[in-house]
């Protein structure tokens, strides 16, 4: 008899990213009736700036908009309020903490993205911010119209309007110190050609403690693992290390007796869980179904096929967060 097994997944984790494609020259084919200074528009190396979520509104924004003015600064169409996608995406990861003299210790993990979500590479840089400017409200006025404009162009749209300025705002100065040293390191990573970039490392996933199944079932289930993970193109390496997520399996199966005392069907309960190369954990989903009692005694056949198929494609996503929130690609870089 066939049997139809359907697993009922529940993941505890969060992912996110915003999907970055190409922006449109805003100036193309533009000029015939307007200024000749217009008509020479080179092409944009566009940055997204995202507005950090791990820290107060008003300094969220500060940091944005620092980090805006910087790129801007050496000649990179950059912005933050501006909904469009950019060539690039710069994504902040803050940790801070108040000290007793009301000085904000921050450490940020600057994440640079291409525009195909692929990471670039990371990195870190630490400061000081006093209270009065880390809960400080956010920038008073809209974000700079031509933000995400060729930067010679828009030199010359603040020329011409009179809005050339620099900001007063003590908050303001207070992150443009934080943010210069990441600012030129983004400037020097996006400035050069493709070749030139250093890539970031693939994450890894290793298949360790498949446990608790009859049969063959601890086997198949991480046979079955590893061919769906590498055919979405992520790469399975069971030495653990730095780059590595750790991906487990406890099964579980247990008889259920009807009214005669004759069991009929087995519980089957799965938990995958996923660790650092710590042993922390970073995630689980739980998958439960009944089967003919002693159907997995022995093979599992299609059973552990099923299992594992569900489990990676719920778990991809768990794995992408991971690899963004760690400077990491999800897959090698094969472009």
């Amino acid at each position: 008899m066939t049997m139809a097994l359907r697993f009922l997944t529940v993941v505890m984790l969060a992912g996110f990213l915003a999907a970055c494609g190409e922006v449109p020259r805003p100036f193309e084919g533009a000029g015939r009736a307007g200024s000749p200074e217009l008509l020479d528009v080179p092409d944009a190396q566009t940055v997204k700036v995202d507005i950090a979520t791990d820290l107060p509104g008003g300094a969220a924004r500060h940091l944005a908009r620092a980090m805006v003015r910087a790129l801007r600064a050496g000649d990179i169409a950059a912005y933050s309020d501006d909904p469009s996608p950019g060539k690039y995406v710069l994504h902040p990861n803050v940790i801070a903490r108040l000290d007793q003299t009301g000085q904000a210790h921050v450490d940020v993990t600057w994440l640079l993205y291409n525009s195909q979500g692929l990471a670039i590479d990371s990195m870190s840089n630490s400061g000081q911010i006093t209270a009065q400017s880390w809960f400080a409200g956010g920038p008073t006025g809209p974000e700079d119209g031509t933000m995400n404009v060729p930067p010679d162009i828009a030199r010359k749209i603040a020329k011409l309007s009179g809005e050339e300025s620099k900001p007063d705002d003590p908050a303001a100065r207070e992150f443009d110190a934080l943010v210069k040293a990441p600012a030129a390191w983004v400037l020097a990573k996006i400035s050069g050609d493709r070749p030139s970039m250093v890539m970031a490392k693939p994450l890894k996933v290793a298949l360790i403690e498949f446990a608790g199944a009859p049969g063959d079932g601890n086997e198949a289930l991480k046979r079955s693992a590893r061919a769906f993970l590498q055919a979405k193109g992520i790469t399975v390496d069971d030495d653990i290390g730095p780059q590595t997520i750790v991906l487990s399996a406890s099964v579980n199966v247990t008889p259920v007796k009807k009214a005669k005392g004759t069991p009929e069907l087995d519980r089957v309960s799965i938990d995958w869980g996923l660790l650092d190369d710590s042993g922390h954990e970073l995630g689980q989903m739980s998958q439960n179904n009944a089967v003919p009692h002693g159907k997995l005694d022995q093979k599992w056949g299609s059973v552990a096929s099923l299992a594992a198929q569900a489990a990676v494609d719920a778990l991809e996503g768990a794995l992408g967060q991971i690899a963004r929130d760690r400077g990491l690609l999800l897959r090698p870089d094969r472009q």
